[in-house]
């Protein structure tokens, strides 16, 4: 049986570093073309009294620490990465973030719920399929990235900052297999 969790950026860090950065449909765009070009992204963080460096930041878009996207890279070397560089003009600090461009698996159970508004209010997902390491809910207006058991084990082991799982109601219905070569 699969086991999924939902990566969520902790918000208990009231002083994570944020990018200041641009609009959300240019951001997309950035998301969707993670890894085609090999310059590094260059954005200076909103000013703070205090700043903590967190491993996973999901807003404006998600970015992932050095060390996760190493660990990542273990489980699906496929992933085409780009830097992003935070830059703290105050402290004259600067932090290698990395940003890419997850597959998006149609796996969405007819048990999901949506407000009226169109956003997502219960995800569930098919249950009898099997996963990627790591992924992106298509067909909602959120970004979900999932990750199986074997993966958020792996980060939880490693102490990772500024994270946590929750993990995703699966429906018993028959879904379909994993395609390597569609990726899906």
């Amino acid at each position: 049986m699969n086991r999924l969790f939902r990566l969520v950026a902790d918000e208990r860090i009231a002083n994570r570093a944020e990018p200041n950065m641009m609009t959300p449909g240019t951001m997309r765009q950035l998301e969707d073309e993670a890894g085609v070009e090999e310059q590094p992204l260059v954005f200076p963080i909103r000013e703070r009294n205090a700043v903590e460096y967190v491993d996973y930041m999901d807003r404006p878009m998600p970015l992932l620490s050095d060390r996760v996207k190493r660990l990542i890279e273990l489980y699906m070397p496929e992933l085409r990465w780009r830097p992003v560089i935070l830059t703290d003009m105050k402290r004259e600090r600067q932090e290698v973030y990395w940003m890419t461009s997850l597959p998006r698996l149609c796996c969405l159970s007819p048990d999901s719920e949506f407000h009226k508004d169109g956003g997502l209010k219960r995800l569930v997902l098919e249950g009898k399929r099997n996963y990627r390491p790591l992924f992106q809910v298509d067909g909602i207006r959120e970004r979900v990235w999932i990750a199986n058991l074997a993966l958020a084990e792996s980060l939880l082991r490693r102490d990772v900052y500024g994270v946590h799982f929750i993990e995703i109601e699966l429906d018993q219905k028959l879904g379909h297999e994993f395609d390597a070569e569609k990726g899906e």
